[in-house]
């Protein structure tokens, strides 16, 4: 199944925040999904969420909803930074 198009939906910068703007699917009455989409990144923009939390770069607008690093890259780092700082408890 192909990703998003990355080119329905972009973020505008507005005076105190941001606008999300999308294409609708005209004709064909198919808009619940990328209006879902919408609904969720605006949640994650308003909280602050929608940063990779890795690098903390702004996270693409193409990723899916709930990714949370912005490329493969940071989500590796993440992972080996994670397994080498485990603690391992032994309880007897």
């Amino acid at each position: 199944m192909p990703g998003p198009d990355p080119h329905s939906i972009w973020i505008e910068p507005a005076l105190g925040g941001s606008v999300l703007t999308y294409y609708r699917y005209f004709g064909t009455g198919k808009v619940g999904n990328r209006k879902k989409r919408v609904a969720v990144i605006g949640e994650r923009l308003s909280r602050g969420d929608w940063n990779c939390r890795w690098c903390l770069d702004p996270m693409p607008i193409w990723r899916r909803t709930d990714a949370l690093y912005c490329r493969e890259s940071c989500r590796k780092r993440a992972a080996r930074s994670r397994k080498q700082h485990s603690w391992v408890s032994i309880s007897s």
